[in-house]
């Protein structure tokens, strides 16, 4: 399995209901190429250290995915591109990915623990 980060830079005038959408679109892709979320982490809106397509804030969102073929990676990329919603994106490859901890629980988490490598272990643990 192919671990993967993939930030996302929204455009700061989506409604939590857009933007939650735009989010989704990312889980459906993921989900079609039989691949898995593990978490999502919502950073909020913050300054940008420039201006991106005429905005200066940005909501910021990370995915934390396993996918089957690296391949898959691209379809992603192809999607944030195509997104007009997204302001800017990157995805990550990492050979072990770690979920951070999070205050109280992230938009989705998978809960499950097991031993063998590679597997998701817990919420704060190297997978």
């Amino acid at each position: 399995m192919n671990f993967y980060e993939c930030v996302l830079l929204l455009k700061p005038t989506l409604s939590d209901e857009e933007s939650a959408g735009v989010v989704g679109k990312f889980e459906k892709i993921v989900g079609d190429r039989s691949g898995t979320v593990h978490a999502i982490q919502r950073l909020g809106k913050k300054k940008l250290a420039y201006e991106l397509k005429k905005e200066r804030k940005a909501e910021y969102v990370i995915l934390y995915i396993e996918l089957p073929n690296a391949s898959d990676e691209l379809e992603l990329e192809r999607a944030a591109r195509l997104d007009e919603r997204v302001l800017k994106s990157m995805v990550l490859k990492r050979k072990k990915l770690v979920v951070p901890p999070t205050e109280g629980h992230s938009e989705h988490a998978t809960g499950s623990e097991h031993s063998s490598e590679g597997a998701v272990q817990a919420e704060g643990a190297v997978l």
